[in-house]
């Protein structure tokens, strides 16, 4: 017997992670897009590498995060 409830929160997790890690990689590409843009401009911005490998780190860490909750034994659960 499927449990339908259970089956709709994970479903929702998914999405929501999903959309998460997309943004969240989409920001730092565009990020560092612009700094190389800016960089070819002459007008160099000391932050913004410092801001898009700190998003990217982010985004890996959610990526880690979701592989520690699906894989078991990880967790020992």
């Amino acid at each position: 017997m499927i449990e339908w409830s259970s089956f709709a929160i994970v479903a929702a997790a998914t999405w929501i992670s999903a959309i998460v890690v997309i943004t969240l990689f989409s920001v730092a590409v565009r990020m560092r897009a612009t700094h190389l843009d800016r960089v070819d401009e002459g007008r160099s911005n000391a932050g913004l590498p410092v801001a898009y490998w700190t998003v990217f780190g982010i985004c890996g860490a959610v990526v880690l995060l979701g592989v520690y909750l699906i894989v078991p034994a990880l967790h020992g659960a």
